[in-house]
């Protein structure tokens, strides 16, 4: 396994940056983090004037580059690890909208067969966006198939997965939700709550059962309301849960987003992209059999003007938020995309930090935030070419 150094970079440690500061990686792991460490037999990166940073990992995301996770094609999958290096991201939850029940199975089992094949970005396992959603609150996806919660298909879904299902998102409201996000959080999912028009007390009901996220806030729930604050006003202030913001300006307008940093602290907040069309160029395009048009960095239908998932990758997310927020201190913005996500997951005891003994995911960035390198299990999967 390749072995590697990151000489002089300005490196993103769990207390703060260390300046002009090496990391030495083995074995795919972290082996050290100091000033001017001997160079290991192989590959040495010069940082200096750069940031190295945890990679960032996308909790939902649909797509790109013309290949979408409900398709049913394991290529696809394959295709995304590929590509979604360039952006920074070294780690991914295929997240699959709402399905008939058959074409959901093979897509489940499509991931499955491409886990453990991946070229670039690791897949951590699947976020099924769905069924088990309210119709009032489908957003882009199809309220057709949206269905009540129901145990057995839940079940045959996380055995056709081999277990991968990681995330669910949820509507608490509907009949046998709660049941369900209880036997979900026993089987070791993280369940999300999102596509809901609940009420405060349904969604502290659905948090009691163990929910602990939710699943991009403001988008397609019940807006807040001064005497019914309903999942926003409890996401806003539960410190219980973490909450994804889709920070692309369009989803979520950054006062919005100022909003909701300032009331949870940045610290548990999980920036997403909820990305169907990334990488695709300006113009329309069909994407789960809608004719949508992607157009000054928003992806529509392209009958009725509604927002269909995003073009946006997670870099370019960590950018607008350090241009929106000034205040914010980058290196908790960079948290948002990197750090936090892991912890949602409960893999920060391996993932998502740059320290001795964790998994050598790294970034460096520029001094724009724009990605030079992309390094997953030690190995460099991107490098930017050369101006």
């Amino acid at each position: 396994m390749e072995k590697l150094l990151i000489r002089q970079g300005r490196v993103l440690l769990p207390h703060g940056w260390s300046e002009e500061t090496d990391v030495r990686v083995e074995a795919g792991l972290i082996d050290r983090v100091d000033k001017d460490l001997a160079a290991p037999a192989g590959r040495e990166i010069d940082a200096r004037g750069c940031m190295v940073v945890p990679g960032f990992v996308d909790l939902h995301i649909h797509g790109g580059f013309g290949r979408l996770c409900e398709t049913g094609d394991p290529e696809a999958i394959l295709e995304l690890s590929r590509q979604l290096p360039q952006f920074g991201i070294t780690a991914f939850l295929p997240t699959v909208a709402t399905l008939p029940r058959q074409r959901l199975q093979t897509v489940v089992e499509a991931i499955a067969m491409a886990t453990g094949g991946e070229p670039g970005a690791r897949i951590l396992g699947i976020h099924l966006e769905g069924p088990f959603l309210n119709r009032h609150c489908a957003g882009a996806q199809n309220r057709r198939w949206m269905r009540a919660p129901d145990l057995a298909e839940f079940d045959d879904l996380v055995a056709r997965s081999g277990g991968l299902i990681k995330m669910m998102t949820i509507a608490p409201e509907l009949p046998g939700a709660i049941p369900l996000i209880a036997v979900a959080v026993e089987r070791g999912v993280v369940v999300a709550l999102g596509h809901s028009e609940a009420n405060e007390e349904e969604a502290l009901l659905a948090i009691d059962a163990g929910a602990t996220h939710v699943t991009h806030l403001y988008n397609a729930m019940r807006p807040f309301h001064h005497r019914e604050p309903g999942l926003v006003g409890v996401a806003l202030t539960d410190p219980t849960v973490t909450v994804e913001l889709i920070a692309d300006g369009h989803h979520v307008r950054p006062r919005a987003l100022d909003l909701a940093w300032r009331l949870r602290r940045g610290t548990d907040i999980v920036l997403v992209s909820d990305a169907v069309a990334l990488g695709l160029p300006e113009g329309e395009h069909e994407l789960l059999g809608t004719r949508c048009v992607v157009q000054n960095g928003a992806v529509r239908t392209a009958n009725g003007g509604k927002l269909f998932g995003s073009c946006l990758a997670l870099d370019g997310a960590v950018r607008n938020l350090c241009r929106w927020l000034p205040t914010v201190a980058p290196e908790r913005i960079l948290e948002a995309a990197s750090t936090t996500p892991n912890r949602v997951l409960r893999l920060d005891n391996t993932f998502g930090r740059i320290e001795a003994g964790y998994q050598a995911d790294l970034v460096v960035l520029d001094e724009n935030y724009q990605v030079a390198y992309t390094i997953v299990g030690g190995r460099v999967v991107y490098e930017r070419a050369a101006p």
